[in-house]
Parts: structure tokens; sequence; C-alpha cells
């Protein structure tokens, strides 16, 4: 099994559930140095772990395994990266909220 397709596939399906390393560590009930371990050694872990990747990241174990492609892989990424994209713009949208409501109506010129 090819470790290095497997993490390299893995890797922004975990950045765009937005969760660091550590926080996908502790997700799966393991170590960070144990997940770190598998990513910088390029090791796939024993098939159940790596099962409960894929299933977590909402991927099947064939296409972290390097199988191609499938539509759902595809459309699970980019759904992901669309929330992960809408949710900033939210953001974005409040704060403009935020710093509008601190703002002074202009005083308009009275006409002669």
């Amino acid at each position: 099994m090819d470790g290095k397709t497997f993490w390299k596939r893995a890797k922004p399906l975990i950045k765009a559930h937005n969760m660091t390393q550590k926080e996908f560590a502790e997700y799966l009930g393991i170590s960070l140095s144990t997940l770190q371990g598998w990513i910088h050694y390029e090791r796939v872990p024993e098939i159940s772990m790596a099962y409960t990747i894929s299933i977590t990241l909402g991927v099947t174990l064939n296409y972290l395994l390097g199988g191609k492609e499938t539509n759902i892989a595809i459309a699970r990424q980019k759904e992901l990266e669309a929330r992960s994209t809408a949710a900033k713009i939210l953001k974005l949208a409040e704060q403009i909220v935020r710093e509008a409501k601190g703002l002074r109506p202009l005083k308009m010129a009275r006409e002669k």
C-alpha cells in the first residue's frame, strides 16, 4: 500500500474539515505523535484505522489508497472547500456589520 498517496490525499481533506493534525488525532483516539509518524514516514495505518480515517474524511478507502478519484471523493472535497469559503465570507460579513454599527451617519448639508 502506498503511504505517500494515502497522506497526499488525506492531508488536504483534514485541512478542509478545518481540523489540525492534533484535533484529527484526538478525534481518532490516537496520539499526535502516532499520526505525525504515519505522515512523516508515509505509512498507511492498519486496515481498520485506515478505514476509519476514510470514513471520517468522507471518502472511500480505495480513494485514499490511490484508486481512481471517484465522483464521491471529488464532490466531498469540493463541498468541504465551499463550506470553508462560505464560513470565511460569513465571518467577513459579520465583521463588516460590526464595523458599520460603529459608524455615525453623515450630516447632510442644508440646502439654501
